[in-house]
């Protein structure tokens, strides 16, 4: 998911490894590293999840597209994975190097193609949108599901009706 000139737009692979983050807690992030004194114990992992997940901020801050496409195919989407895999200052590290390289990387995508910075605000409705869309995608699926076991019943029923009845003969016993 990206934000462009154009607008949002989803499921595009030249956005598959764009990630948005806080542009302030980036910052502030980026100069608590700067000049390699930080220690492990300086980052936290709420670090890490207050600057993927900033949805405590104010609609109007600003997020700023990122790129790990450099970082490997299993580059984690979450900040729970992304800290599991390589701890909170390494996640930051890792995202650090990943605005540096979409900075770097800028003259890939045409003019109308590059992902822009979007406010708190816009993501949040974006990602409920998706969210919305993908609970109602399940929903249907659940829906054929049951109809699915409907029509099985109801095969199962019809069935019974047009088997012939089976008459027992009573047998009484002298």
């Amino acid at each position: 998911m990206a934000k462009t000139a154009k607008g949002m737009v989803d499921d595009d692979k030249l956005y598959e490894k764009i990630l948005y983050v806080s542009k302030d807690r980036l910052e502030s992030l980026t100069k608590k590293l700067a000049g390699g004194k930080a220690k492990d114990k300086d980052v936290t992992a709420k670090d890490v999840e207050e600057l993927m997940y900033p949805e405590d901020l104010d609609d109007d801050k600003l997020l700023v597209p990122v790129d790990v496409s450099k970082s490997g195919d299993d580059f984690p989407s979450t900040h729970e994975e992304l800290v599991e895999k390589f701890g909170p200052k390494k996640a930051v590290e890792a995202i650090i190097a990943a605005a540096a390289q979409f900075e770097a990387g800028k003259s890939r995508f045409k003019k109308n193609q590059l992902p822009v910075p979007m406010t708190v605000g816009e993501w949040i409705v974006h990602m409920g949108m998706t969210s919305l869309v993908e609970e109602l995608g399940e929903e249907e699926d659940l829906e054929g599901d049951e109809e699915e076991e409907l029509d099985d019943e109801e095969e199962g029923a019809a069935e019974e009706a047009e088997a012939p009845a089976k008459k027992k003969r009573k047998v009484r016993e002298p």
